[in-house]
């Protein structure tokens, strides 16, 4: 009988629970909730546009015209997001269905690792559920793709690990096709854990050649060259895709605002860990008092798995030296997590917070910190490196490899052992947010992600015609339309995402491009040229927030979703964020001027209003 076959009831049933509560606990339960809304928009529209397509279509053609968007990162995630979409998922449901694919193959992948270090079954699943419960993957769910990209460390060091350890010209091709699909996912998943893939497992490359004398040919004539080919073919298809090797850069006091506060790791931040919160010992963090913003202290809570993962390498280091590469790998994560400034505690001064309150300074000048780490030459000239901004997401890459370090140690242990048990329990018991609280959170996602649905497509459709060409005003980081484009069935050149907006604003028309910042009285003109010259069909002002409704619809105080006061006063201190019936009252001197006008209709309605050129003036014209 094979191994395979062996699986006891009890080992079977405890597998299908943890998965269970692992897909409940993360939100991806398609028809019952949504891991998060703006990103899950964001990109549920490019897989929208894409199921508009054939069926391996990778740009969208409904957003960001006049030329074809490729999707800055998480093509990984739109793509399959996109096939689900065509079997008649509602957009939510298919990024959940999408997100819940994703994290079983972390989770298996969790597993196998420890099954390849000795583990038993059930430690193995147990082992699994404690890297999936790590902060530094659900307190990401709001960044999308990165979550599953730290989510799938496992799937790509496992793939390094099998590389490395039985590299032979001889040997089984499909560890190198596993490989070279692995860098290619990730690059595709996210920029950060494609960095931290390639770091990772060089150093474990490294770690190999120095100490396994008996493979080392076989690593430099196998491992080595299927490494750097993997990486480099898919960051060249990478390039191809997006359509430049050439990314934006952030001065380097981004790296020290986005830098890992020491204090971060060791006090968790109030409002994230239910079980630290009910003993008191977690403090309140906002962006009033720290530099960068609420991921930085929100994700990076990691004491309990960094004693347990330095204690499990002291106890294992002899046993299995492979545990001093992974620890090789901790110590360079959370040296580049830091960022280019030692930060313990470091808080801005009453003067800043005064003249540049919140996210105005969230960069932080050196002489904050206590001194430099030695990292700024690294963040500001290596490739990859440099556009690994946001410091603190190092860190994910230290936590897996002292998990790692964990599960190494447990399967040290002879089977039926409970002091490896309590520790895993302990450290996922530890990770836990307040489940009460996150199930309606993620729920809330979905209702609001149906609440768009009712309030606003309907509307839209009434409005505009389809394959018009709309032009928003006044553009900015757009994310709803990449959603009502292609669900509705109009064409825009509003886009969301900073870089996918970069790329967009090369081709736009002058007038679109002038149309920027605050809308007023002065910017009529650029709208009736838009129509004039025939680069737009329609104009739309939208009285709803492009970048932050579709985070939390409509806005603060209309929504439905259940605030915590934490949350409720993180939204309430983004500014512009006003109410649609605000808004409108705001815009309203716009709308009467240009109600005034002979050449153009103006509808107003309650959550946009639309201009267009009157029947006399208007032509059916090619446009793009």
């Amino acid at each position: 009988m094979s191994e395979v076959d062996n699986w006891t009831a009890r080992e079977k049933a405890f597998a299908v629970l943890a998965v269970g509560l692992m897909l409940l606990f993360h939100g991806a339960v398609p028809f019952l909730m949504t891991p998060t809304l703006g990103q899950a928009l964001w990109t549920t529209g490019f897989a929208k546009s894409f199921a508009n397509g054939h069926l391996y279509s990778i740009y969208a053609h409904d957003f960001g015209l006049p030329t074809p968007a490729a999707i800055a990162f998480g093509l990984a995630g739109a793509l399959p997001a996109s096939w689900l979409l065509r079997l008649g998922l509602h957009a939510s449901d298919a990024y959940a269905g999408m997100v819940a694919l994703w994290l079983m193959l972390a989770f298996y992948s969790a597993y196998l690792i420890s099954q390849a270090f000795g583990g038993s079954r059930s430690v193995s699943i147990l082992g699994a559920m404690t890297w999936m419960s790590m902060p530094t993957i659900w307190a990401h769910a709001g960044y999308s793709m990165l979550s599953l990209g730290i989510a799938l460390l496992p799937f790509y060091l496992l793939a390094a690990l099998n590389l490395f350890q039985h590299a032979s010209v001889s040997g089984p091709k499909s560890r190198a096709f596993l490989y070279f699909i692995a860098a290619f996912v990730s690059v595709f998943m996210d920029g950060y854990t494609f960095v931290m893939f390639a770091t990772g497992s060089s150093i474990l490359l490294c770690y190999f050649l120095l100490t396994d004398v008996s493979n080392r040919r076989s690593l430099l004539i196998v491992a080595l060259p299927i490494q750097i080919a993997s990486f480099s073919a898919a960051y060249l298809a990478y390039t191809i895709y997006v359509g430049t090797d050439q990314f934006e850069t952030s001065p380097i006091d981004f790296f020290r605002g986005w830098g890992l506060d020491l204090s971060f790791i060791a006090v968790p931040t109030k409002g994230f860990h239910w079980f630290l919160d009910f003993l008191g010992v977690s403090i309140t963090r906002t962006d009033a008092l720290y530099f960068g913003d609420a991921s930085v202290w929100s994700t990076t809570f990691s004491l309990p798995v960094i004693l347990a993962g330095l204690f499990a390498w002291w106890q294992v280091r002899r046993k299995c030296s492979v545990a001093t590469g992974f620890l090789a790998v901790a110590i360079v994560g959370f040296f580049m997590a830091l960022g280019p400034t030692l930060k313990i505690d470091a808080v801005k001064s009453e003067h800043i917070q005064t003249i540049q309150p919140r996210q105005q300074s969230a960069m932080m000048p050196a002489e904050y910190g206590l001194g430099p780490t030695g990292s700024t030459w690294i963040s500001e000239t290596l490739p990859g490196f440099k556009s690994m901004r946001a410091s603190y997401r190092w860190s994910a890459v230290g936590i897996f490899a002292l998990w790692t370090c964990v599960t190494i140690w447990a399967g040290s242990f002879p089977r039926g052992s409970v002091i490896p048990v309590a520790t895993l329990m302990v450290i996922t018991f530890l990770n836990i947010p307040n489940l009460p609280q996150r199930y309606r959170a993620l729920t809330d996602n979905r209702a609001q992600f149906l609440q768009i649905d009712g309030d606003l497509l309907e509307k839209l459709r009434s409005s505009v015609k389809r394959n018009e060409v709309v032009a928003f005003a006044p553009w900015g980081n757009d994310f709803i339309a990449n959603y009502l484009a292609p669900t509705v069935g109009f064409r825009t050149f509003n886009i969301g995402g900073d870089k996918n907006l970069t790329s967009a604003q090369a081709n736009w028309p002058p007038a679109m491009l002038a149309l920027g910042g605050e809308l007023d009285t002065s910017k009529i003109s650029l709208i009736t040229k838009i129509l004039w010259d025939r680069n737009a069909d329609v104009v739309v002002i939208p009285y709803f927030h492009m970048l932050w409704s579709p985070h939390l619809w409509p806005c603060v105080d209309q929504t439905t979703a259940k605030l915590t006061e934490l949350s409720r006063e993180y939204w309430n201190a983004i500014p512009g964020f006003y109410c649609p019936d605000q808004r409108k009252i705001m815009l309203r001197p716009v709308i009467q001027e240009m109600e005034q006008l002979p050449d153009v209709d103006v509808t107003d309605g309650d959550l946009f209003a639309t201009i267009r050129l009157r029947r006399q003036f208007s032509a059916d014209t090619e446009r793009y």
